[in-house]
């Protein structure tokens, strides 16, 4: 929504703005004139539209988290970067090095449900562990769009979804060196540094982080690395060329566990196990990934009224994941565990391109912005999953470790090709201080997947069982909006989205395939930006409903799946949620900075028959708040002090559908304070400190079972210096 006002321009993703050169992109990527030191304005977006359309002037709810707001609070990952922003609840499965896990307006929008893009493009699907995810230092903003947008992306959740958008080249860019520590003693080092020609035709960006050492669970070391590249080359007057690519490489541990109920979110006679607490096996569990990327963003001017713009990118990732988690619910005794082990091993290969015309015209007194594309993307994956003989119990307050000798009893093989092409039509339209928008899109999708087990004690390999889904589907959105005078708009709109139903053919009774999982709701609102300060508010209320999800077959108990054992599913379930969202990025006081999130959800499953009809949605808070306020000294003997504090609360929740596990409310208190040590030489020196969950609370963050519970991330103490020239 705000923060830090960015330059709209190729670097976001080149969304079909006209190239600085055309008058109506040139205000797009002025830096706004602000007060304070620490946070700016965001009014443009790309996000949202693939256009320059101001975000108060959107009629939809967009949160924006800017580069000087992700480095004041000491982000390190997206589930952080968004604990300042309405309508999201965060760590879905716990503590979790692995992926972005995050729900937003009730539904999974991380990377399970690939649902996180970058750069506006998606993150190749994959086998059951083999996700991607990228390092925050490597992002200029992080785009929050609420509610579905499926015109613009294609198949996606409907509560919304997350656009990481990468730094790429700038000019006149600074040289940042950073180190730092954390209260673990994990070590990092990490640098962005760029040059170019005088005349600014060629520009060059490398960006790079290394860290290394223990996390917050015991046993549980990570080394973690990537580089990024970036060269922008300006091939003519309205023409552009930036090419990306990113190494990645993490080595270590997973800070992933599934855990009792006893002991976590219930207590036993011996209290509640420590949130360090580590019950796999040191010797065993591990989790290894590389990823690499190579694309480029092209845009082409045709003229001050048409742009075509072209976005693309490979993905590659590959991972390793072996892991001794519970089994069952703790003992009778109150404190020893059964335990399971499982491996994983997984590779997906991600192709996508999405081009875009943009056209800028009038009709009479109504001012147009016309954007016509066309995007596709294909992912070829394949992945095992091995089943192990189980190791010894362990005792949850005093573990003691079995040096596990692993043997493999079976092993799950799955893979396929997942593709979409979607073709897509807006229209913008500007008539006064009246905007419409409009849009709609057509969607091809083609899974072609394959299942096939292998048991190890008997070396038989089991037939191999393909299934093939191929779905069409239109989703729309419109939407209203009023720019008054006295910096008040309030809009409605209307969206939709769909998404694969998850399951393939041979989990219907007949065979048949099932139709894509929909969702529409209705937003209205009203966006208020002041003229005396910076600052954009959005108040908004929705009605989100998601049809077609999958339950049990009530006919065919079992029949269906790999092996013909499984429950049959059917689609006729319905969810709801209704909610409230206050949220607000302003500067009202001279070196003093505020961020207040709030929202309230009603969430219920409205059609079931599972038995689920009248119950609460899972993970589904019905009351979060966040307040984030930072003060910088401008004068006098503590000029270039920083100070800030923040609050988070998270309402109770259910852990399941069937509403059996209720999950406790929490109150976490942040902090952070930085000092400006001002010009040594040439270079500019800053210290910081960040503190998350200063109190150390130890709370469950989900719990969906007796043996599926979930610790969210304990006190973190973050020291770095910054050096920049």
């Amino acid at each position: 929504m705000l923060s830090l006002a960015v330059a709209l321009s190729l670097s976001s993703f080149a969304a079909g703005a006209a190239l600085p050169e055309a008058a109506p992109a040139a205000d797009a990527q002025t830096l706004d004139t602000v007060q304070v030191n620490a946070y700016r304005v965001t009014t443009h977006t790309s996000g949202a539209t693939k256009t320059d359309m101001p975000i108060a002037e959107t009629a939809k709810s967009v949160s924006v988290i800017a580069r000087e707001e992700l480095d004041a609070r000491g982000v390190q990952n997206l589930n952080e970067a968004m604990r300042y922003v309405a309508g999201v609840s965060l760590e879905s499965s716990g503590i979790d090095n692995r992926v972005d896990d995050f729900r937003i307006r009730g539904y999974d929008a991380g990377s399970w449900s690939n649902n996180v893009t970058i750069d506006g493009m998606r993150a190749p699907q994959g086998s059951q562990w083999n996700r991607s995810m990228v390092d925050s230092w490597n992002l200029e903003r992080v785009e929050v769009l609420k509610g579905p947008s499926a015109v613009m992306y294609g198949q996606v959740a409907p509560g919304g979804m997350v656009n990481q958008v990468s730094k790429t080249p700038e000019p006149g860019q600074a040289q940042v060196v950073r180190v730092g520590i954390d209260g673990n003693g994990q070590y990092n080092a990490a640098f962005d540094v760029g040059a170019g020609t005088a005349d600014d035709h060629h520009l060059f960006r490398l960006v790079g982080l290394y860290r290394d050492g223990q996390t917050q669970i015991d046993h549980t070391e990570q080394q973690h690395w990537f580089l990024a590249p970036s060269y922008t080359l300006q091939l003519a007057e309205r023409t552009r060329l930036t090419l990306l690519g990113l190494y990645q490489k993490d080595d270590g541990g997973s800070t992933y566990q599934f855990l009792p109920m006893d002991g976590t979110l219930l207590p036993t006679q011996y209290g509640r196990m420590k949130n360090t607490t580590f019950i796999g096996e040191p010797g065993w569990n591990t989790f290894d990934r590389d990823i690499w990327t190579a694309g480029w963003l092209f845009e082409h001017g045709f003229n001050d009224h048409w742009t075509l713009s072209q976005s693309a990118r490979y993905t590659h990732v590959e991972s390793v994941f072996r892991t001794v988690v519970t089994s069952g619910p703790l003992n009778a005794d109150g404190r020893t565990q059964n335990r399971r082990a499982t491996w994983g091993e997984g590779e997906s290969k991600g192709k996508t391109v999405d081009t875009r015309l943009t056209g800028k015209f009038a009709t009479g007194a109504v001012e147009h912005t016309v954007l016509l594309g066309v995007d596709w993307q294909r992912a070829d994956w394949e992945g095992a999953r091995g089943a192990m003989l189980n190791p010894a119990s362990i005792d949850i307050f005093n573990p003691v470790y079995s040096a596990y000798a692993p043997v493999t009893t079976g092993i799950g093989y799955s893979g396929g090709v997942n593709e979409q092409t979607g073709a897509y039509l807006q229209d913008q339209l500007a008539l006064g201080k009246w905007r419409f928008t409009v849009g709609g899109r057509y969607d091809w999708t083609d899974d072609d997947t394959f299942t096939r087990s292998y048991n190890a004690v008997t070396d038989v390999s089991g037939p191999t069982i393909p299934t093939r889904v191929e779905n069409e589907a239109f989703t729309g959105n419109a939407g209203l909006l009023y720019v008054a005078d006295n910096g008040l708009s309030p809009y409605l709109s209307y969206s939709e989205s769909f998404q694969p139903s998850g399951s393939n053919a041979n989990m219907s009774w007949d065979g048949s395939p099932f139709d894509p999982v929909t969702g529409k709701q209705w937003e209205a609102g009203v966006k208020y930006q002041p003229a005396a300060f910076d600052g954009l508010l959005t108040m908004s209320a929705y009605d989100l409903r998601q049809q077609n999800i999958l339950t049990n077959d009530p006919l065919h108990v079992t029949g269906c799946g790999m092996a013909g054992t499984s429950q049959c599913q059917v689609q006729d379930g319905e969810g709801r949620v209704r909610g409230i969202e206050l949220e607000g990025r302003v500067t009202p006081l001279e070196g003093f900075s505020v961020i207040g999130a709030a929202s309230r959800m009603d969430s219920e499953m409205i059609r079931s028959n599972n038995g689920y009809a009248g119950k609460q949605l899972p993970m589904v808070p019905d009351w979060t708040a966040a307040f984030w306020g930072d003060y910088t000294f401008r004068e006098g003997a503590l000029s270039g002090l920083s100070l800030a504090a923040g609050v988070r609360y998270n309402g109770r929740s259910y852990g399941d559908s069937a509403n059996l596990y209720r999950i406790p409310s929490y109150t976490l208190w942040d902090a952070a304070i930085r000092y400006d040590a001002g010009q040594h030489g040439a270079v500019a020196t800053q210290f910081a400190i960040n503190v998350s969950n200063v109190a150390g609370k130890t709370f469950v963050s989900t719990c969906s079972g007796t043996s599926s519970c979930f610790y969210g991330t304990g006190r973190t103490i973050t020291a770095s210096a910054r050096f920049s020239w």
